[in-house]
């Protein structure tokens, strides 16, 4: 991870408290056009590296995770082979009542959907 990347993850949160556990996503895996399982770790609190590198963890466990009032970001590859913040990640509900991941804020080249795949 990078400390430009530390910066904008301190004033994307400088609203609230910095979290006092932090995940992020690095990777995603569908079933169709759903996400199943993510690569998801434990940030650091100082936002410059991993205390629980990302490991294969089911939408399941990440949706426990934020529903338990943790933080998780989608981390994106650079061209320089660091990651860069992205947007926090929050639980979505689809029309039949499914629960689904999706970012607070997209822009293009940061959806869920330009994170790599596993």
């Amino acid at each position: 991870m990078e400390s430009q990347r530390a910066s904008a993850a301190l004033a994307a949160i400088a609203a609230g408290a910095i979290p006092s556990v932090a995940y992020g996503i690095t990777a995603v895996r569908y079933e169709g056009s759903q996400v199943c399982e993510v690569m998801m770790g434990m940030i650091d609190p100082s936002l410059e590296h991993w205390d629980l590198r990302p490991a294969p963890t089911r939408l399941v466990e990440v949706v426990d995770r934020l529903v338990e009032g943790d933080t998780v970001f989608a981390l994106f590859p650079t061209e320089r082979g660091t990651l860069a913040m992205g947007p926090q990640v929050k639980v979505d509900v689809l029309p039949e009542g499914t629960e689904t991941l999706a970012l607070a804020e997209e822009k293009p080249g940061r959806r869920l959907t330009d994170l790599p795949r596993f």
